[in-house]
């Protein structure tokens, strides 16, 4: 295909939303940003709607790049279908309904779905997207083509067609002492102490609302303890931008999204790139990073951002395997680093994902579409008649955290509208149902573990049990090792494609995590801090909370601030300059003068887990 009989128009561009919604998490999966319509099972009231101008006339086919995305555990007529209006006209396609295929992940997969064919004049015509089902139907690109050619639905081949259609430019948006990338706790509180000692920061976060897992779009409340010795200034930061309240899937304003905004937007020395997913990096001779890429999730331009440092702080370690930085994935072996709760052999299990959901009761009766014919396999036996989801609401332990991101996510959304559906329409006493209304689904996938980056040191399970103290100890790990596993129950009913946990907890003493766990042992100028620094599978069953992580952030944040006022390397401060990052973590960067609020969460000494996990 070329230019002269072609034209690509994502999605996110359309000049109206409507009632769409942008979901930005799987670029680097399935190429793009793309429109979803998350209606809770009510159609979308608005369409998505936009101007095209047609600079040929002629007979244009309609291709429309859009998936099934029930079919990988359903052969029923999927309920996330749309139509296609030209100039006003719907097709006489129903879109989402899926590509056939001999498999499983073939059904389900991204493709180009087939429309008909419009006689369009030179000059300007309109195109939109009418909803029908309200259960999270999505569209990534309309292409009208005089080709005879059917565009290919591989990555490979889509991500051609585009730069071909959709050539883009690069801008240039500056050079930077220290880059972030990552917006949720640890990834704040990491620009914000750098900030605070005086060094330019760029904040790359892939969504527009800050937070990660404590944002409303996630919902997960903050677990571990702050302000610990040996530097209990550690954590003030985490005081100022965090909740004052707990708990998961509670309404919007119960996770206080603005206090993060706000903090971030005070500070002058932070440029922040909210809705940037970044997709490349800059690779100088030496392994060292120069700079990144990034593309945005609504107009889908593409910038630069240079720096000196940079810290991934994404969770799934994205940057750090752009860089060639070498990952670990899955659980060790228990020759590996010795650890007595470690498999005998390795496997590629991860935790899992929560997508957290609520439901209310109201006034008066409502209605849900019923998902016998898509849905899961639900009887009175297995249902779970709940109306909220929590942290035990877990998917994907035996999937790929990478490469299978969205089905994960998907089976999430899949499991709560099919819960929800049985309770209204087929449970035994579905009239106590009557008047219960679904309120809010997590299209957001609220993660705890994918990739973790190899440091110069790998915290282990004795390290946090005996423990072992290391000379370059920094922020405190208070949470037990709380590791999760397929709730045997709901396993033996569901094998393979389990969607409840069980927690199993082993006790610890508070332990400080080495610095040299906080940075690439390969990329010479990439810390790391969150869920992807230097631990073992099960030493990540401790530090992955969120207040840990945010305290991570601080430590790499006034780190970054040595290397850049002097010049040097994350490694050089463990080697010769450690003593500097210890009296900035005796002071620490947050403030005092606010209100402080962190009182729950600790690790719970008698014998019960905290509720947010």
């Amino acid at each position: 295909m070329n230019t002269n009989d072609s034209l690509m128009v994502l999605a996110t561009t359309f000049d109206s939303l409507g009632g769409w919604t942008v979901e930005q998490q799987f670029v680097l999966q399935m190429g793009s940003s793309y429109l979803l319509a998350h209606g809770l099972g009510e159609p979308l009231e608005e369409d998505a709607t936009t101007t095209v101008r047609i600079s040929t006339p002629g007979d244009y086919r309609l291709w429309v790049r859009t998936k099934n995305w029930t079919a990988f555990w359903s052969e029923g007529k999927t309920p996330g279908i749309f139509k296609v209006l030209v100039d006003g006209k719907a097709d006489d396609s129903e879109f989402g309904t899926g590509c056939g295929g001999d498999t499983r992940a073939a059904r389900a997969a991204w493709y180009w779905q087939e429309g008909g064919v419009y006689s369009l004049s030179e000059g300007e015509h309109t195109i939109a997207l009418h909803d029908l089902g309200g259960l999270d139907g999505r569209c990534d690109a309309i292409l009208l083509t005089r080709s005879g050619e059917r565009p290919g639905d591989s990555l490979e081949e889509y991500r051609a067609l585009r730069s071909i259609l959709l050539p883009a430019t690069v801008e240039d948006r500056g050079e930077f002492d220290f880059v972030v990338v990552g917006g949720g706790m640890s990834g704040l509180c990491a620009a914000i102490a750098a900030a605070r000692v005086g060094i330019r920061v760029a904040l790359v976060q892939d969504r527009y609302i800050l937070g990660g897992n404590n944002s409303s779009e996630v919902r997960v409340g903050l677990g571990g303890q702050i302000n610990m010795a040996p530097y209990p200034s550690l954590g003030y930061i985490l005081n100022e931008i965090g909740p004052d309240r707990i708990g998961n899937a509670r309404g919007a304003h119960h996770y206080q999204d603005w206090k993060k905004m706000d903090v971030i937007t005070a500070e002058k020395n932070i440029t922040l790139f909210a809705g940037y997913t970044v997709d490349g990096a800059e690779i100088a001779a030496d392994g060292s990073i120069t700079a990144v890429t990034a593309v945005e999730a609504t107009r889908q331009n593409r910038i630069r951002i240079g720096g000196k440092l940079f810290s991934d702080c994404t969770g799934d370690a994205h940057l750090a395997v752009m860089a060639g930085a070498r990952t670990m994935m899955g659980r060790e072996a228990r020759s590996e680093f010795g650890e007595s709760l470690a498999p005998e052999k390795a496997d590629a299990y991860t935790m899992g994902v929560s997508i957290e959901w609520y439901c209310e009761d109201r006034n008066e009766p409502s209605s849900f579409p019923d998902s016998i014919d898509w849905g899961l396999r639900l009887d009175e036996e297995t249902v779970e008649p709940v109306h909220r989801a929590n942290w035990y609401w877990e998917v994907g332990m035996n999937d790929d955290q990478i490469a299978d991101a969205e089905k994960i996510r998907d089976y999430g959304m899949y499991v709560a509208y099919s819960t929800f559906s049985y309770c209204k329409n087929r449970l035994a006493k579905k009239e106590d149902w009557e008047c219960t209304r679904l309120t809010w689904v997590s299209h957001v996938s609220g993660k705890r573990e994918s990739r973790r980056i190899v440091g110069d040191l790998i915290l282990r399970e004795q390290d946090l049990t005996r423990p072992i103290p290391y000379e370059d100890g920094t922020c405190t790990s208070t949470w037990r090792i709380d590791q999760h596993y397929p709730d045997p129950r709901n396993a033996g009913k569901y094998p393979g494609e389990e969607w409840m946990s069980i927690g199993k907890l082993v006790p610890i003493d508070p332990y400080a995590i080495p610095y040299r766990c906080l940075y690439s042992a390969d990329v010479p100028n990439l810390f790391m801090a969150g869920r992807d620094i230097s631990v073992s599978h099960v030493a990540l069953g401790s530090v992955r909370v969120m207040r840990t992580c945010a305290m991570m952030g601080e430590v790499v944040g006034l780190a970054a601030s040595v290397c850049a006022s002097k010049g040097l390397r994350p490694r050089d401060i463990y080697t010769s300059h450690f003593g500097e990052l210890v009296a900035l973590m005796k002071k620490g960067a947050g403030r005092t003068d606010v209100p402080y609020t962190q009182f729950y969460h600790q690790v719970d000494r008698t014998g019960h887990q905290a509720e947010d996990r």
